[in-house]
Order: C-alpha cells, then structure tokens, then sequence
C-alpha cells in the first residue's frame, strides 16, 4: 500500500499566566505574560489496521502523569492503544516548570485532556495521503555547546503527508536536534521559541498543519546574535524556510511535474528534487522498558571541598589564562549540578529508575525512534547507522522526561551534562542498544 490516512491538529495548551517556568536554574520569578501561545502538534496516521499518534508539545519536557493520563484517556476514548501513542516536547525553555516535574496535578490533568482532545481533532480530520521524506542542509544555526568542533546536526528532515496528485499537505514533520534556547533565563513571556516560529512558516508556506519534532540535542545549542524575540524569528525563519522549501520541491514526487518548451512545442518532464516517497506503508509499533541504575553522588561535603578546591584555582589564573580555565571550569560545573542533585535528592532508596523506549515503522523505508530524555547527537547518528533504517526520525523528549543521558566517552570530559545526569556511564549505551534491537524487532531482523 502506497496511501495511508492522516490527519493533523494544532491546539493551545498554554499554561496560566503566574507559575514558575522550566529550563533555567538562574531564572527568578514566575511568568509575566505570553508572547505565543503553547501549542500541542499531532498527526494521527492510520492503514486501516493500526492507528499511530505523535503529539508533540511546546513544554521543556513531559512528566509522567501528562503521559500516562493523556494515553489513558486516547486508549479508552478513541481506541487506540498506549504502545501507539507518542506524546514528546519541543524543550522549549520559555514554558511552566510543572509540567516535567509532576507538581501541577491539576494543569496536568487538563493538559492530558487537551492532548487527547487533539487527537480527537485530528481523527475528523482524516484523508488519505501519500507520504514522501527529504532533507535539507541546516548547519549555520547551532554549536555543540560542549566543544566547537563536536559534531551538531546539519540537516533538517522532512516527512510531508499530502493528498496524491498534487493534494494539499495534511501536515508537515520537521525533525531537528537543537536545543530551544534563543530566549534565556531573563525572559519571563510563554514561548514557543524558535520551533514555533519555525512551525508556523511551513504552515504559512504549505498549507497543513506542522509538527516540529525535536531530535537528539542535548549537547546543541542554538548560535544566536541576541536573546530576544528578533532572534528567535530569525533563526527559527532559517529553519522553517529550508524545511518549507524542502515540503515544496517533495510534492512533485510520485506525481508529474513539466515545463512547456517553446521549440519544440512540447510539454517536456522535469525532475523533481531527491527525495523518497514511501512504498509498501504498514504501520506498527514497538515498546521496551528499562531499568537504569542511578549514579551514586559524593557526600556533600566532598563536593563542596572539591567546588571551594576548584574555584580557588580559578582565582588565582590571570585574566588571559584561556586554557587554564577551560581546564578547570568543566569539573567545576560537573560538581554545581551535582550538588543541585544532592539538594534535591539527600538521600534515594531506588538504585534504578524504568524508561521507556518507543519506535514506530511507517515503511520499510522509514521509521520513528522515540527517546525518554535529553540525548547528546552522537547518540542519535550511532542509532541512525546501526538501525538499517534509510530515513529514521529521532524523537527525543518523548513519553517522559528522565534527564541526560550522557554516552560513557564524556563522562571522563565532566561539564554541566555529565553532572546532570541521573545514570551510571553505561546507561546511554543500554538505551541505544535498546533502540537498535526495538527496530530490528519492527522489521522482522534477527539481533
């Protein structure tokens, strides 16, 4: 089967105006106002016998009880199971905090209603698409934020859901790994950021509905000229407009595409651009379950020798001295996140936390791999090459938010990440393991 039904919804989740906002330790205050709405995207892809759902939200991260709630009530409202429903973040930073880490039950149990509601939306909305993926260069808005010259993600992918013969889209994926950080921790207005700005061109651009789906960034961030509003539209213009480009020169594909030539009297074929319409479309869904052990912390009072040892040192380099402090300041930030965690946990009788890995196969061409967390690139490009999956869609953020998960080759590198990180060096590659096998199993592989 070449088609597959879709449809695509966009619905406002924003928070009250008055609760804290996530992302940034340095923040003081509670918001102030809403610049752009927060808004959850979800498409629903359905081949007759199974339905899919991504619904992705303009929240830092999703907890636990938005997740479980919202897939309780898809599951026993629209019948359409847990194992079938993603439900993942923009990580944008210019969000409420309580939504990642449990504390607004109420505004969570609301939210989950919404999600399922926009499920609901989408389901109304159901036509039958042809679904074609393709990339663009996109690598003059972000940095490795742990070494310059780390790898980053330089391409923007693209999976464009349109009605056959040159139909309108339905909706637009636009899967990038970037951390939604134009705007910081002075800012005190509900934002989408720059996915939201740049969600919004391709549905300006296209038509449709656009969901932005967030990849593995935990160690990119966005090159920026300013933190403001500005900024964000700008870089977010960058990405929208190359991911909007790429939808255009896709649609042609599968269809026919001419140019009238005056000598010949003709109307001759052109080309369309590289890209892949999928083929043979059978969905299905896979989940697996982890039991992570957690990193034992220093005592505290380890850690604040180590810090007060650190900041000593720091103290005493001349101003000029670059490479003396970028010797010492990555240890150190390792140790204040390390502490933050000592504070909030002292003391934790569970060793091991579950996570959860998703993934869905749309064709034997493409698929989705859904992460619990803040993954570092390198992750991302080692499941894409082990996989033997042609177009894979890395979804991090997704289904909960467990921390970073820092691969085992940066613990000895220290920095804020590595101190973040609520697991043992092993865990990532338990994950990406888990990853590569849960594909495997969607397509039939022996591991």
């Amino acid at each position: 089967m070449n088609t597959v039904m879709a449809g695509a919804s966009v619905l406002d989740i924003t928070s009250p105006v008055g609760v804290e906002m996530g992302g940034y330790g340095a923040r003081q205050g509670v918001s102030t106002e809403i610049h752009d709405n927060l808004n959850v995207r979800t498409l629903v892809l359905d081949d007759g016998t199974t339905k899919l759902v991504i619904a992705i939200c303009d929240f830092v991260g999703v907890g636990p009880m938005i997740v479980q709630r919202a897939r309780e009530i898809i599951a026993d409202d629209l019948g359409i199971p847990a194992q079938n429903v993603c439900i993942a973040a923009t990580h944008t930073h210019s969000g409420p905090l309580t939504v990642r880490t449990g504390d607004g039950a109420d505004y969570s149990r609301v939210t989950a209603a919404k999600i399922a509601g926009s499920v609901r939306v989408a389901l109304a909305s159901m036509q039958t698409v042809s679904l074609k993926v393709g990339m663009a260069d996109v690598s003059t808005i972000s940095q490795n934020r742990r070494d310059p010259a780390g790898p980053i993600e330089t391409v923007v992918k693209v999976l464009l859901a349109a009605a056959p013969g040159g139909g309108e889209p339905v909706a637009t994926v636009v899967n990038y790994a970037c951390h939604a950080t134009v705007l910081e921790h002075d800012n005190m207005h509900y934002s989408a950021d720059f996915p939201g700005v740049a969600a919004g061109l391709v549905e300006h651009a296209l038509g449709g509905k656009c969901i932005y789906m967030q990849g593995a960034c935990g160690d990119i961030n966005p090159a920026w000229m300013r933190h403001d509003f500005a900024e964000v539209r700008r870089v977010g213009g960058i990405l929208g407009a190359a991911a909007a480009k790429t939808a255009h020169e896709l649609r042609p594909l599968g269809e026919e595409q001419w140019c009238i030539n005056l000598s010949w009297s003709e109307d001759v074929p052109v080309q369309p651009s590289p890209g892949t319409v999928l083929s043979e479309i059978a969905l299905s869904s896979g989940q697996t379950f982890l039991d992570l052990q957690r990193k034992v912390l220093p005592e505290a009072s380890e850690i604040e020798a180590e810090m007060a040892a650190l900041e000593s040192q720091l103290a005493r380099l001349s101003a000029d001295d670059v490479e003396g402090r970028r010797a010492l300041r990555p240890r150190l930030n390792q140790l204040r996140m390390d502490r933050v965690a000592k504070q909030r946990f002292p003391v934790s009788s569970e060793r091991t936390q579950r996570v959860e890995v998703q993934a869905f196969r749309l064709s034997p061409e493409a698929a989705v791999i859904m992460l619990p967390g803040e993954f570092f690139v390198q992750t991302a490009k080692e499941i894409e090459s082990r996989a033997g999956v042609q177009h894979l869609f890395v979804c991090a953020y997704a289904n909960d938010y467990a921390g970073y998960f820092a691969p085992a080759n940066e613990f000895p590198c220290a920095g804020y990440e590595v101190g973040s990180t609520r697991f043992v060096p092993e865990a990532e590659g338990m994950v990406v393991d888990a990853a590569v096998a849960l594909l495997g199993s969607l397509y039939g592989r022996k591991q």
